[in-house]
């Protein structure tokens, strides 16, 4: 079986998960701390790791809409976090059409735009960065706040600078499939560092310990339990040393995927405006003309013969979850089309060249066999 991913294991990261072992404190503490060290120098912001991405994205929102309600513009084309810990926060998520990259653009955004809008949200999806000057720029026009869900984007670049530096806060995941991966765990990046200082007290239940006598302790407001343990912060830094080698392994891969798969007329690579700024997160392609049904029975075939694709995303207006949030009229023309055509070739950063070409040689039997029914 040749799977749709798996993380790149290294000595390093035993190493340090035994050290952190070692130590017998269990919580957050040392290497949580060094996670954080290494975050802001990586990024030159402020960092508060926390337990998850999703448990990042809450944080950013509670601190954002401070209680207070409002509206933020939410892609479509996401993960169902992006837009459930708006509502978690207080807020209302209101979806979003995107662009042929499947971003958000100023003109979806304008379309959406309300005088109850807070904010808005970005993703770089699959590692390809948002349009963020013209979003930007749009937000500075509304007076907007920008938060990048910047979870497959670690690294990757707009313009030469690190996606994650340019909202008023980003967030990014550690879960196992990330690029950066520790099994779970999640980090937000701070324009503002009074912002990072009360993320920290929020991570630990309000909690505020006196400076000298830290058994003394004061719940200053309401928090939740959102703190990383060591393990996962051992692990993570170790993968954090390798984020610019793996990236490239998985541009490699990426690269001859591309040359590829230009030669089968029925698919369509999806738009990298600069590869050598993408993360390559992930691989997407789309099926032209293709209906979902038929795009699921490609994934099926290939599964058949022990190969794993997948979907990102359904779009979150097509979730019974979202109905609420969808607008009377509202139509999402370019994330409908996407939807019934894309699909997620495997993708990660230490796979075989050979397994690459023996997904290649089964899509290729597999679009054969499957575009003569339709």
């Amino acid at each position: 079986m040749i799977p749709f991913h798996r993380p790149s294991q290294r000595q390093t990261e035993k190493e340090y998960l035994l050290q952190a072992w070692e130590e017998g404190y269990w919580g957050g503490r040392t290497w949580t701390a060094q996670l954080e060290k290494a975050l802001q120098n990586f990024f030159g912001r402020e960092a508060v790791v926390v337990s998850s991405g999703t448990a990042a994205l809450h944080l950013a929102f509670e601190l954002l809409l401070n209680g207070k309600g409002g509206e933020v513009l939410v892609p479509t084309w996401t993960f169902t976090a992006t837009a459930s810990e708006v509502v978690h926060a207080g807020g209302t998520p209101v979806l979003v059409d995107v662009g042929p990259t499947l971003h958000p653009t100023v003109e979806t955004l304008e379309l959406c735009l309300t005088p109850h809008t807070r904010g808005v949200v970005v993703i770089h999806y699959a590692g390809e960065p948002a349009p963020l000057r013209e979003i930007q720029a749009f937000c500075a026009a509304h007076n907007l706040w920008l938060v990048e869900d910047a979870c497959h984007a670690l690294p990757a670049w707009y313009e030469g600078q690190l996606c994650g530096t340019f909202g008023d806060i980003a967030t990014f995941s550690f879960h196992a499939t990330k690029p950066v991966a520790a099994g779970q765990g999640g980090v937000l990046l701070f324009r503002d560092p009074d912002l990072a200082e009360k993320a920290r007290l929020l991570r630990q239940h309000g909690i505020a310990r006196h400076p000298d006598h830290p058994w003394l302790y004061e719940v200053e407001t309401l928090g939740w339990n959102y703190m990383l343990s060591d393990f996962q912060a051992a692990v993570a830094l170790a993968q954090l040393q390798r984020a610019y080698e793996m990236r490239q392994a998985r541009q490699a891969l990426a690269d001859a995927y591309r040359t590829a798969l230009q030669a089968l007329p029925e698919l369509r690579l999806y738009p990298v405006q600069d590869p050598n700024q993408c993360g390559w997160h992930l691989f997407p392609v789309f099926w032209k003309g293709a209906s979902a049904a038929q795009r699921n029975a490609l994934l099926e075939t290939l599964r058949e013969e022990g190969i794993a694709l997948s979907l990102h995303y359904k779009p979150l207006h097509l979730h019974p979850a979202y109905q609420p949030y969808v607008r009377v009229g509202q139509r999402f023309p370019t994330a409908d089309q996407a939807w019934a055509e894309i699909f997620s070739l495997p993708l990660w950063p230490d796979m075989p060249f050979t397994a690459l070409q023996t997904v290649l040689e089964k899509l290729r039997q597999a679009l054969v066999r499957l575009g003569k029914n339709r």
